[in-house]
């Protein structure tokens, strides 16, 4: 799988979930509202993560980005969520440029 599609999982009542490594595209909204969510880790060749994504996850406390996407939209996690990354990194601009928590990894 390289795309996961906009509203895909929209509203879903998934709990956890486990991306495949091949996955490219996470598209607009796609967990839009998942809200038993409480973790993502994204794989490393995700390169594209459209708007609001995860945002409505209203359990979600982590999202974790070990690399830099070429595109990140806005909003794509809550503000009471963090992501977690590396400091310095593309991630860590975009927290804080928008004024998202950020966690950052080891």
């Amino acid at each position: 799988m390289k795309e996961i599609g906009s509203e895909a999982f929209y509203f879903c009542g998934i709990h956890s979930l486990e991306l495949p490594d091949s996955l490219e595209v996470l598209d607009q909204s796609a967990f839009f509202k998942c809200n038993n969510l409480e973790y993502v880790r994204l794989p490393q060749n995700v390169r594209y993560i459209g708007k609001w994504v995860f945002h409505g996850c209203n359990r979600l406390k982590v999202l974790e980005i070990r690399h830099d996407p070429e595109f990140v939209g806005d909003w794509i996690i809550n503000r009471s969520a963090a992501i977690r990354c590396y400091r310095g990194s593309k991630m860590d601009r975009y927290c804080q440029n928008n004024g998202f928590n950020v966690e950052y990894l080891d």
